[in-house]
């Protein structure tokens, strides 16, 4: 005898309750397993065992490793959708760290940002060099004021004190650069030439004071006040060629470099000057 279910056959209450049963199990244990899948990552993101808790900095002779560990602390506070911490080592904020360090701090060149463990996060940074001085103020071209230094670059990026201006080369210019920090005073392929320009000057007894840029062209500011002019696109050794050959002239002797109230060198070979007392 064959027995043929039904779909519409009654089923009891037992069965059922059985069904029912049968069914919450199985919603609470999937219940159960997606909490667990989405509640792990959470409680493994914020154990303290994943946590950086040590910033080590290194390469500052300067700067204060203190000011560093501050801004980089700032970074790891808080939270991704306020529940993944910032300080967890898989997933804090390397590219910030070190675009914040340095835009916060115009004396790096470079940083590196990397972990050594867990816990600990290494900062490898990159000071920039004191190379000359950008002065502000050089309305006495002796003592200038408002200085801040310069790099290799011509990038200026530190407040400079009041005792340099006898060590480094002052630069300025017209206008003066407002803000001065952060600025660059003119591009790298520019102004890497000035230091052996000035230095080769010296040579046939000429000491710029301040070297002054100004629009399409630069002056030399003597200690008297004397300026000599050229052309910001002229070439810097056909120019001290010129100056050594002019100043060299028999009719002029060693006092007669104080005497000048201009040089001016803006038309090539054609040298034009005044005395101080001719104006």
């Amino acid at each position: 005898m064959n027995i043929i279910g039904n779909k519409n056959a009654i089923r009891t209450q037992e069965f059922d309750k059985k069904k029912k049963r049968e069914f919450h199990i199985k919603a609470t244990a999937w219940t159960v397993l997606i909490l667990i899948i989405l509640a792990l990552p959470i409680y493994l993101a914020r154990e303290k065992h994943f946590l950086i808790t040590n910033i080590e900095v290194s390469g500052n002779n300067v700067t204060k490793s203190e000011e560093v560990q501050k801004i980089i602390a700032d970074d790891l506070a808080g939270n991704y959708l306020w529940i993944f911490p910032h300080s967890n080592a898989a997933l804090y904020p390397k590219s910030k760290i070190k675009s914040d360090l340095l835009a916060s701090i115009p004396r790096f060149s470079d940083v590196s940002v990397s972990l050594t463990d867990v816990h600990s996060l290494s900062v490898q940074v990159d000071e920039r060099e004191p190379h000359s001085l950008y002065c502000s103020d050089i309305s006495n071209p002796n003592a200038p004021a408002r200085c801040y230094f310069l790099d290799a670059s011509g990038f200026i990026f530190s407040e400079a004190p009041s005792f340099s201006g006898g060590v480094f080369n002052v630069y300025s210019s017209d206008p003066v650069l407002d803000p001065a920090l952060r600025s660059t005073y003119l591009s790298p392929e520019k102004f890497a030439p000035l230091g052996n320009f000035i230095q080769a000057l010296g040579e046939f007894g000429v000491y710029p004071k301040v070297f002054l840029s100004k629009g399409d062209e630069y002056h030399l500011i003597l200690a008297s006040g004397a300026h000599i002019m050229l052309k910001s696109d002229a070439d810097l050794d056909a120019v001290r060629s010129n100056l050594e050959s002019f100043l060299r002239n028999p009719k002029f002797d060693a006092s007669t470099l104080d005497r000048f109230a201009y040089i001016d060198l803006r038309f090539g070979n054609k040298i034009f000057y005044k005395f101080k007392d001719e104006l």
